[in-house]
């Protein structure tokens, strides 16, 4: 199975894919993220509450963020594949990216495996992050394109950047998320 796919994913295809499980993973995050959040408000750390305006669109200041760290992993991708593509390895940034990604794949599935029910991103989690991060960087490796300790420097930088990123999205988002409609009610007219 491994030769097949590396045989039929290049080094350079595998990079470009970080941003396309990026998106597909936070897509199901923004398209659950309200239907979620809302019912389960008072359960959720005080951080979290605070991170958020209750009045105001919870799609659009996840949205936001995601958009950010999006835009980070765009930029840190064409880096990466213009280094690879020159004979040069991969950078700590990338290689942090990658493994940021497994470890967020990994809290989804134990998150959803404690509460025992669907979380925000569970499905994508361990249908796209897991087996992409973990194939990635296992490729990553045996191309001798990253050293042990360009990984840990990179998830040294990368996840706390991830946390500044996503404050300053939910800030932003704070910010342009649009006012929620009042729910419809009894005698109430829309």
């Amino acid at each position: 199975m491994l030769a097949f796919l590396n045989d039929w994913i290049s080094l350079h295809l595998l990079i470009w894919l970080l941003p396309v499980a990026f998106f597909l993973h936070d897509g199901e995050e923004i398209a659950a993220v309200e239907r979620w959040i809302r019912p389960r408000k008072h359960t959720l750390s005080p951080l979290i509450q605070r991170a958020l305006n209750w009045d105001k669109s919870i799609t659009v200041q996840f949205a936001t963020a995601v958009a950010l760290i999006g835009s980070l992993i765009c930029l840190g991708t064409g880096i990466a594949a213009a280094a690879v593509q020159d004979g040069g390895k991969l950078g700590p940034v990338f290689v942090g990216m990658v493994a940021v990604m497994l470890l967020d794949g990994i809290k989804h599935v134990i998150l959803s495996l404690e509460k025992r029910c669907y979380t925000v991103g569970a499905v994508t989690a361990a249908l796209v992050e897991i087996p992409y991060a973990s194939y990635a960087l296992y490729r990553f490796y045996e191309a001798d394109l990253v050293e042990t300790s360009a990984l840990w420097l990179g998830i040294a930088i990368v996840l706390p950047l991830v946390f500044l990123l996503i404050g300053i999205g939910f800030t932003l988002g704070r910010w342009i998320a649009p006012y929620r409609k009042p729910a419809a009610g009894p005698g109430r007219r829309m």
